[in-house]
């Protein structure tokens, strides 16, 4: 990319906040120039020369800018930039066209000025220079005038404007007599008297010398936006297909050209896993992969970033476990194979067909689900490849690459050190014993190459690939006839344009001093012997967020154990684990921090989903007693899991855990006996739920016990009390009856006393027998009439 202005772009004011600052400025500004107009030339007395206000304001004829110059003109956030105006090289006796982009950022309009062309003094003869020329130090020179041109018309706010200007060949000054290689070019924009903005870029020139091409190879990821779940849903996978979807843009611009594919397995499943259900734009795209002459070789599922799982405590590196758990089978019928991966779809009008596939590894069509296996299945050319996050490699994170089949690590620039300045090494790093080899990416390359792909004007896109030409330029020129080999990467994320991406590679093809090369040839390439790796880390805060999830699905894969079917909860956890460490997520700092956050409270509440209802207070008056817990469980599938319950203190003894089966959405009482011990008092019960294997997977409850054991004797005691009272007065009434009737026979049956003589008055009878009781009767009361009458009269006297 060619080198944008040192100044910064400031960003436009939204409209209701520029009128404010329009209102305000003028004011202040006032104020301050006053000030200024007083403080400055007494101030520039007592400072270097290159300090003073004169440098800003200075009446002379534009000349060379100085630092101090550009860092005051950054303040006013106009931009400068200049490219040739074709990637063709300049010859000798050919004029220098050049575009100049001029943008103006603050609320001011630009008045008409000048913009002045200089050449570089010398020739960019290595990356120092040429990096040096692209970011200038303090007092650099921008070469020799070779034309000044006025602008003529005014530059509004918040615009951009293009120049197109023609240096004379002979205003150029290259003869055939100059070296080929890379030249530097500046452009200054001067109003009222002043530089404004200055910007640098390069041109090659070539005298049609015989120049050693620099082998490079190119690598494209073809990836998906960031997700949080580890499968892409069938309408994601039908709009990233589209013609203008994310997927067709990336394998359009690529597809049969010198570019290696390096693919997420979670494309190539997600499709597959749908069957017949799969869109039809889909299953075309993956015919189309599959068909493809370019090189592939996998990242990881989910472009899981490597070094991040290094970092975060994964053994080996993560891979997915299974898929059966999103396998629907019906999809898979034998009769239903109207719509498979293999098949050819039907497309909207005036898009080609592609020929079906012969030789991709697919699924079985005889109504067979797929296997996991056979769902990552692909011909890939190279699988023991892993390019974790470029730049963020610790020496640490080669063992575990190491240990999980990956002998080549693609590694960003920053990771790699000790490189001469004057000459660029082949990529291919020896990582040394145990970790194979390492495969260095050029930066500056490859940041050319995406700001072209990504490049949304042409004149953006003509200023990056200036960069690429003579960025291969100068390491062709560097040491005549010595052949390198490089690497360069097209960026992860949202693609670019397809147009522009396939713009940018064609040119490339182009270009004399560029010659393209496999993946292979750059790992067969010589390391360099003077490079050495550079450990770096990945950031602070994204390693801890990576760690949680990792011990969340080590709880999430304890708790398991007590499913009837782990699979469909830990192969679920795996992928969406998986997906959340996608390298797509790095550019998005705060949306990744709110997923994984979603991601740890879901399995906060997996783990919760089987609870202990059962609150109390409960009371226990016996010594021995079952105690009812009752226990929920909100999954969809039924669960085993023990129950332990441990007392606060001595007073309630309880036995070993119990063992219950839960069905799914439903709850289950279970009993735990306990007994009482000494004394009565308030004892609180911990119940734990525990799996088979002694893990425990819920906060403990705890649950109220109110111990009164004394109350079982004591009501023993009136218990028996009352019985015996009841049973006493029972036969204490029958004693009594019996010694009543005993008594009333006995005086029944005893001889009548003999009475002794006595007068007995004439009115008076004896008492008469009871015939009943064979008794003798009372003596009978007064008489009645009819007794009366009976009577005996006395005789008168």
């Amino acid at each position: 990319m060619v080198a944008e202005s040192v100044l910064k772009r400031r960003p436009a004011l939204p409209g209701a906040m520029r009128g404010l600052w329009s209102r305000t400025k003028r004011p202040i500004g006032a104020v301050l120039i006053g000030l200024l107009a007083g403080v400055l030339p007494v101030a520039s007395a007592g400072l270097p020369a290159s300090a003073t206000a004169s440098e800003i304001t200075s009446a002379s004829a534009p000349a060379a800018p100085t630092a101090k110059t550009i860092t005051a003109v950054t303040a006013n956030a106009v931009n400068l930039r200049v490219s040739p105006a074709t990637l063709a090289p300049l010859q000798a006796g050919q004029d220098l066209t050049v575009t100049v982009t001029v943008e103006n950022a603050t609320l001011d309009t630009i008045s008409p000025g000048t913009i002045n062309l200089f050449l570089a003094e010398r020739a960019l003869i290595n990356r120092n220079a040429l990096n040096s020329w692209l970011d200038p130090e303090k007092n650099s020179k921008p070469g020799d005038l070779m034309l000044s041109e006025p602008t003529m018309a005014s530059i509004q706010p918040d615009s951009t404007e293009i120049f197109t200007l023609t240096v004379p060949a002979g205003s150029v000054g290259l003869t055939s007599g100059n070296a080929w290689g890379a030249r530097g070019i500046a452009a200054t924009l001067s109003t009222d008297d002043r530089v404004r903005a200055e910007g640098r870029g390069t041109f090659v020139w070539y005298s049609d010398e015989e120049v050693t091409p620099v082998n490079m190879s190119v690598i494209m990821p073809i990836t998906v936006p960031a997700q949080s779940t580890g499968l892409i849903t069938s309408k994601a996978l039908e709009t990233f297909t589209a013609p203008t979807g994310v997927l067709s843009r990336q394998l359009d611009g690529v597809v049969g050209r010198p570019v290696t594919i390096a693919i997420d397995p979670l494309i190539i499943v997600s499709i597959r896993i749908l069957g017949s259900a799969a869109p039809p734009s889909a299953i075309a795209w993956l015919n189309r992969l599959d068909e493809a002459p370019n090189d592939i070789f996998p990242l990881s599922y989910a472009d899981a970033d490597l070094a991040l799982q290094a970092q975060a405590g994964a053994g080996p590196l993560l891979t997915p476990t299974t898929f059966g758990q999103a396998i629907d089978p019906a999809l898979f019928s034998a009769t239903d194979q109207s719509a498979t991966p293999n098949s050819v779809p039907a497309l909207p009008p005036g898009t080609e067909t592609p020929a079906p596939s012969t030789d991709q590894p697919a699924p079985p069509s005889d109504g067979t689900p797929p296997t996991t296996e056979e769902l990552l299945a692909w011909e890939y050319s190279a699988t023991d490849i892993g390019w974790p996050a470029e730049g963020d490699v610790a020496s640490a994170d080669l063992d575990v690459f190491a240990a999980s089949g990956l002998n080549t690590t693609i590694l960003g620039g920053s990771n790699a050190s000790g490189a001469a300045g004057d000459f660029t090494p082949n990529a291919s790093l020896d990582l040394g014993t145990g970790h194979g080899l390492g495969l260095v990416v050029d930066d500056s390359l490859a940041a050319a190459l995406r700001t072209a792909a990504a490049a949304t004007t042409d004149d953006a896109w003509r200023e990056a690939m200036s960069q690429v030409s003579s960025q291969l330029a100068v390491v062709s020129a560097e040491r005549p006839g010595t052949a390198r080999t490089l690497l360069a990467t097209f960026d992860r994320g949202w693609p670019p344009n397809a147009d522009r991406l396939t713009e940018t590679i064609d040119a490339l093809a182009g270009l004399r001093w560029y010659a393209p090369s496999t993946l292979p040839e750059v790992r067969a390439s010589v390391p360099a012997e003077e490079v050495e790796f550079d450990s770096q880390a990945e950031p602070e805060d994204r390693v801890a967020l990576a760690a949680e999830l990792f011990e969340a699905e080590k709880t999430i894969t304890d708790f398991s154990s007590v499913l009837s079917d782990p699979a469909i909860v830990t192969g679920t956890q795996r992928l969406d684990l998986m997906a959340l460490l996608s390298n797509s997520w790095a550019s998005q700092e705060a949306s990744w921090a709110d997923a994984v956050g979603t991601s740890l409270a879901n399995s906060s509440a997996l783990v919760g989903s089987i609870t202990v209802a059962t609150k109390g207070p409960i009371n226990v008056v016996g010594s021995q007693v079952d105690i009812p817990v009752t226990l929920d469980n909100a999954l969809s599938q039924a669960v085993t899991v023990m129950v332990q319950v441990v007392p606060s203190n001595g007073r309630l003894l309880v036995g070993e855990a119990v063992e219950s089966t839960i069905e799914a959405q439903s709850a289950r009482t279970v009993t735990i006996p306990v007994t009482a011990a000494v004394g009565n008092g308030a004892v609180t019960l911990r119940v734990t739920l525990l799996t088979p294997a002694g893990t425990v997977i819920s906060q403990p409850a705890l649950i109220p016990i109110n111990v009164r054991a004394d109350w079982e004797g004591l009501g023993s005691l009136l218990f028996a009390a009352f019985v015996v009272l009841f049973f006493g007065f029972g036969v204490w009434r029958n004693i009594l009856r019996r010694r009543r009737e005993r008594a009333e026979t006995e005086t029944a049956d005893a001889p009548e006393p003999e009475a002794e003589p006595a007068t007995v008055p004439e009115a008076e009878a004896p008492p008469e027998e009871d015939p009943e009781s064979g008794a003798a009767g009372a003596a009978p009361g007064p008489l009645t009439p009819a007794s009366a009458a009976d009577a005996p009269t006395e005789p008168r006297a």
